[in-house]
C-alpha cells in the first residue's frame, strides 16, 4: 500500500528533475503582471543593453498595448526624452494628444513635451491647458508653455544680436523647427508670454513649483516683460541727485538716460 502511494510522488519528482533549470527560473521569476511592471522591466533592460532607437519601438508597443493605463504615458514620455529630436517624438506627441489628454499622468509629461523641438509641442501644451480636467495638470501645462515660449524668445534674441548663429540654430533644432524659430517676432512672442503669465497669475497662483509659487513667478515675469523689455515704458524711479534734489526717471522721457546702480554695504 505504501509503495502504491509513493509512486505518484516519485513520478512527480522525476518529472521535476527533468525540467531544465532555466525553465524553473523563468517559472519562479514570472512575467510582469501589470503595465507598470512591464514598463519597469523594459527600463531595466534598456539600462543594461542600451539602444534608444530600438527600444523606442518597444515603448510604442507598450503604449499601444495598454492605451488607457498611466504606464502608456510613461512609455511615451520616455520616447520624448530619449528621441527628442527624432520623428518618434512627434509621433509620441500625437498619441499623448489623441489618447491621453484627460489623463492625470500628463502632469509628469509637460516638461518633456516642452523640450521637443517641434511646433506640435506648443500646440499640445495649449490643448492640455484648455482640455485637461485636472488642475495640477493644467498648472504644469501653463508653466511649461511659458518655459517653451521663453526658450523661443531667447533664441530670437540671440539671432537678432548675431545673425551668424543661424547655422547653429538649424543644426541644433533641426531644419524645420529652426526655420520656424528664425521667422518668429519677439514683440509677438512677448505678447503671447504676457497672456500665459497673466493666466498663470490668475488661475494657478497657489500652485507650488519647487520652492516657489507660480503666482510669484508670474508676477516677476510680467514686470520684466512690461517694464524691462525693448520698446516698453520703463518702471518709474524716484530719488535724489548728488545735490539732494529730487527727480523722477519720467522727467527725462524722450532723452537718452544712463542709469548706474551702485551700493556700499
Amino acid at each position: 500500500k505504501e509503495d502504491a502511494t509513493m509512486m505518484p510522488k516519485l513520478g512527480a519528482l522525476l518529472c521535476l528533475l527533468l525540467v531544465p533549470a532555466n525553465a524553473l527560473a523563468d517559472g519562479c521569476k514570472g512575467k510582469p503582471k501589470s503595465p507598470a511592471q512591464e514598463y519597469k522591466a523594459l527600463l531595466d533592460e534598456f539600462e543594461e543593453v542600451g539602444g534608444a532607437k530600438q527600444f523606442a519601438a518597444r515603448f510604442f508597443e507598450l503604449a499601444e498595448k495598454h492605451p488607457k493605463d498611466p504606464a502608456a504615458v510613461d512609455a511615451l514620455v520616455w520616447i520624448l526624452k530619449k528621441r527628442r529630436s527624432q520623428p518618434a517624438a512627434t509621433r509620441a506627441l500625437e498619441l499623448l494628444g489623441s489618447r491621453h489628454l484627460k489623463s492625470p499622468a500628463l502632469e509628469r509629461a509637460c516638461r518633456s513635451i516642452a523640450r521637443v523641438p517641434a511646433t506640435a509641442a506648443e500646440g499640445l501644451l495649449r490643448r492640455v491647458l484648455e482640455k485637461s480636467p485636472h488642475a495640477p495638470v493644467r498648472g504644469q501645462a501653463c508653466y511649461y508653455l511659458a518655459y517653451l515660449l521663453e526658450r523661443q524668445s531667447s533664441v530670437v534674441d540671440q539671432l537678432t544680436q548675431n545673425s551668424d548663429l543661424t547655422k547653429r540654430v538649424l543644426q541644433y533644432y533641426g531644419k524645420e523647427y529652426g526655420k520656424y524659430l528664425m521667422a518668429l517676432d519677439n514683440a509677438k512672442l512677448n505678447r503671447k508670454l504676457e497672456q500665459v503669465y497673466e493666466l498663470m497669475a490668475k488661475s494657478f497662483a497657489d500652485v507650488q513649483l519647487d520652492d516657489e509659487k507660480l503666482g510669484d513667478l508670474a508676477e516677476t515675469a510680467l514686470f520684466r516683460i512690461r517694464h524691462l523689455s525693448l520698446g516698453r515704458v520703463a518702471a518709474e524711479i524716484k530719488g535724489e541727485d548728488i545735490f539732494g534734489k529730487e527727480f523722477k526717471l519720467s522727467d527725462y522721457r524722450g532723452k537718452v538716460v544712463m542709469l548706474s546702480f551702485w551700493g556700499n554695504w
